[in-house]
């Protein structure tokens, strides 16, 4: 019947719309729920993100405050506005807090009560540990992550491990760092919570420039038997030239460093764990030994095409680390390694920091290589001499006429202004006591030219007397073959003369003055020190590979030291143990008194008073050259390690230790500042990721 089916048709089409109403409140109910997820996702990322944001421009902030902090040492420790020379050796090296001698690399970390006063700046730090004093939300930083980098020497190894096991636990003299705790009126020692604290950070600050830069130290198969590669080792010159297996790093470790950081350079056969060189490598040492390369820099062929070989270089700590995992080389040895090293390359004694605008090369001397000269107007320019050919009875010689005319002068000009780059006269007279004679400057001169020239015929300047009335004056130096003039000294019994290119500044030493006794680069108290710090082998400002004299690594200077040769004519060179114990003593004087320049050299070569370097003059400046070219004062090298976190603290917290973390960032900043400048030379900022 039409009305009944129209009775059974109405349930049925209510049931299903109200399936249907239902399955829209179920869907709605799982979009509502999805966006409520998603938005709480999208929140916690965002706040996440805003929490990490905050770590990030804290650390920075930081790090701006850290690096400022040892400017302002650098001001408060110098004299003058604005030349910041030091007041004393004191002033030369950064105030050391919360430091040990068990962890020499370590200059400063932030510590509560630090009591470091002026010059240097205290580091606002408060009573919270960032290692013991564990967060709200159980943060904190151990001081296994804290030597991430290998810079504080391990703990010795425990129960069941070996030197060998992989751990990062630090000697137990190393304490974490303190909390600074950051407010809206920045960094402050605070005794309690306080709710307007957005964040706090946490950092170590360690002597970078006392490190071994890898990228220019090290030479390959140190099992090498060549004569004459071991002589361009034992005359040093360069720090690609400092023996690493002081360090503990093996041979093989070192030859695969060596094979992939100089492929193109060195040219090895095989490849990684199988590189072999040449007994005498020489692409390798003629590389190194360029006098103006800077190493800031790799070299590649002039060409390039897939598969061409090049050099390589470590960008930075983390890749340092990463070469090391890779080789399976000891975690020992990180403590002395480092990339990234720093100098102006620019003298500092005396005043020479404004007067000088360079050190002098001791390429120039080059020039006399060849009798007659090749490029006399070049030796004018440098040297203020005009070659006079042999002539009746007149031996071949020079003239001292500056570096203009033909008349001999009768007095050597003074420096004077600034940024001055005087001939080698005025240089050794700006040098030499007050009162030192014309003759005795040409004398030094002259004999300098001898130990360069190639030839043994003793080197003699004429000059014009004071008196005018006078016949012309003679300054002799010392060669070989005596001189046959009429009025030449008497010479030394023993004479060593070199006949070749000086390699580094130390070689400066073996010439005479007033034909009778050699340059002293071996007292404390010698008065041809500042000759150290006014010449170079390399020339490239700034320049790399160099090592802060007052590094208190006594690995690092063996390295440097071991296989220098004793003498100019010896086949082997310093033994490993014997340039440990130098080094040793040469650590425990710069330690007593910082170096305060290259000059200081002299006075460290006369503290190491043992065999070999104790047999006579030549073997006492033995540390003199092994050192003066490759080690620097002027230059902070710091590398500075900041942890930030941002939060806050709970507004019931009781303690220093209550607060909340939110994000967190770890920098590590490497940077070189001129202390005698204040400024900046370069600087590398690394973002760690642990």
């Amino acid at each position: 019947m039409p009305g009944q089916n129209l009775w059974l048709k109405k349930p049925l089409e209510s049931g299903a719309a109200l399936i249907i109403v239902l399955a829209f409140v179920v869907l709605l109910s799982g979009l509502i729920v999805a966006y409520l997820s998603r938005t709480t996702t999208d929140r916690q990322l965002a706040r996440s993100s805003f929490d990490n944001t905050a770590a990030d421009l804290l650390g920075r902030s930081a790090l701006d405050i850290i690096v400022g902090d040892f400017k302002q040492e650098i001001v408060n420790g110098s004299t003058g506005s604005t030349i910041h020379t030091p007041n004393s050796n004191a002033d030369v090296v950064p105030r050391r807090s919360g430091d040990s001698f068990d962890v020499p690399n370590l200059i400063r970390r932030s510590v509560r009560s630090d009591g470091l006063n002026s010059p240097a700046v205290p580091s606002r730090a408060s009573a919270v540990n960032s290692a013991t004093d564990i967060s709200v939300n159980g943060r904190s930083v151990t001081t296994a992550r804290w030597n991430k980098h290998y810079l504080i020497p391990r703990r010795p190894p425990g129960s069941g491990e070996t030197t060998t096991t992989i751990y990062t636990d630090p000697v137990s003299d190393f304490v974490a760092p303190d909390w600074v705790l950051v407010s809206n009126l920045g960094p402050s020692v605070m005794t309690a919570p306080d709710s307007s604290v957005m964040g706090r950070y946490a950092y170590a600050v360690y002597d970078e420039g006392g490190l071994l830069d890898l990228n220019v130290a090290g030479f390959p198969s140190a099992n090498s038997t060549h004569a004459a590669y071991l002589r361009n080792i034992g005359r040093k010159g360069v720090l690609a030239f400092a023996d690493l297996t002081v360090t503990g790093a093996s041979y093989g470790a070192i030859d695969n460093i060596i094979g992939w950081r100089n492929y193109f350079t060195a040219q090895p056969t095989g490849g990684y764990s199988t590189f072999g060189f040449p007994s005498n490598p020489t692409n390798f040492v003629t590389y190194f030994l360029d006098t103006s390369r800077d190493f800031g820099t790799t070299a590649t062929p002039a060409t390039y095409s897939t598969g061409s070989r090049i050099d390589q270089s470590l960008i930075n700590r983390t890749e340092l680390l990463e070469l090391r995992r890779t080789l399976t080389a000891s975690q020992g040895a990180m403590q002395y390694l480092g990339t990234f090293s720093r100098e102006s390359n620019h003298p500092t004694w005396s005043n020479s920091d404004t007067q000088l605008a360079a050190r002098f090369p001791l390429s120039r001397f080059d020039l006399f290589a060849t009798t007659p000269p090749a490029n006399p107007a070049a030796i004018q320019q440098y040297f203020g001499l005009v070659y006079v050919a042999a002539s009746g009875s007149s031996a071949e010689h020079w003239r001292y006429c500056g570096t203009s005319g033909v008349n001999p002068l009768p007095a050597i000009p003074s420096v004077s202004g600034n940024n001055q780059n005087p001939d080698l006269f005025p240089l050794l007279q700006y040098a030499l006591p007050s009162g030192t004679s014309i003759g005795e400057t040409l004398s030094i001169g002259a004999s300098l030219i001898d130990q360069r020239d190639g030839n043994n015929a003793t080197t003699w300047i004429e000059f014009a007397a004071a008196d005018s009335s006078l016949p012309p004056q003679r300054a002799f130096g010392v060669d070989r073959d005596a001189s046959t003039e009429a009025d030449a000294p008497p010479r030394p019994a023993t004479v060593i003369v070199l006949n070749h290119e000086f390699r580094n500044v130390g070689e400066i030493g073996y010439a005479y003055r007033n034909a009778s006794t050699s340059l002293n680069f071996r007292t404390a108290t010698s008065p041809d020190a500042p000759l150290l710090d006014l010449f170079t082998y390399n020339t490239a400002s700034p320049r790399s590979g160099i090592v802060n004299l007052n590094t208190r690594n006594v690995p690092v200077l063996a390295a440097v030291i071991k296989g220098a040769l004793p003498t100019d004519s010896s086949t082997a060179g310093v033994t490993e143990s014997d340039a440990t114990a130098a080094a040793a003593t040469i650590v425990n004087a710069t330690t007593m008194q910082p170096a305060l320049g290259r000059q200081d050299i002299a006075r460290l070569a006369g503290s190491v008073i043992t065999a070999p370097f104790s047999t006579n003059e030549e073997t006492n400046e033995t540390v003199a050259r092994a050192l003066a070219e490759v080690a620097q004062t002027r230059t902070w090298g710091l590398m500075i390690d900041v942890i930030a976190q941002s939060g806050r603290y709970r507004p019931n917290a009781s303690s220093l230790a209550d607060f909340i973390v939110r994000g967190e960032k770890r920098y590590w900043l490497h940077i070189a500042i001129d202390r005698f400048t204040g400024e900046v030379i370069d600087q590398q900022l690394e973002a760690v990721f642990e």
